[in-house]
């Protein structure tokens, strides 16, 4: 199982973990065009490499931006790891 913080595919720059537990993970980053984006994975267990997964390496999957902002401020409200969110 990889931590959140080692999956850095070269289309996604992760900026921030802003949710980490129980095997699943948000994260705050920027995309290949350059926009900021909201993305998930499930982070699997033992040796699984979770999901999603390309070629065997795991990855993250974005959110559509209409999205971001409800699940930021739900994050927000119940955020595990006790730090604010960036709301840019």
């Amino acid at each position: 199982m990889p931590s959140p913080r080692e999956v850095n595919p070269h289309n996604f720059k992760v900026l921030e973990i802003i949710y980490d537990l129980n095997g699943f993970s948000v994260a705050w980053g920027i995309w290949e065009d350059g926009t900021k984006r909201l993305a998930m994975r499930w982070n699997g267990e033992g040796e699984d490499k979770g999901y999603p997964k390309t070629f065997g390496n795991p990855v993250w999957f974005m959110l559509p931006n209409e999205l971001s902002l409800p699940i930021l401020q739900s994050l927000d409200a119940y955020n595990p790891l006790h730090r604010g969110v960036e709301k840019s």
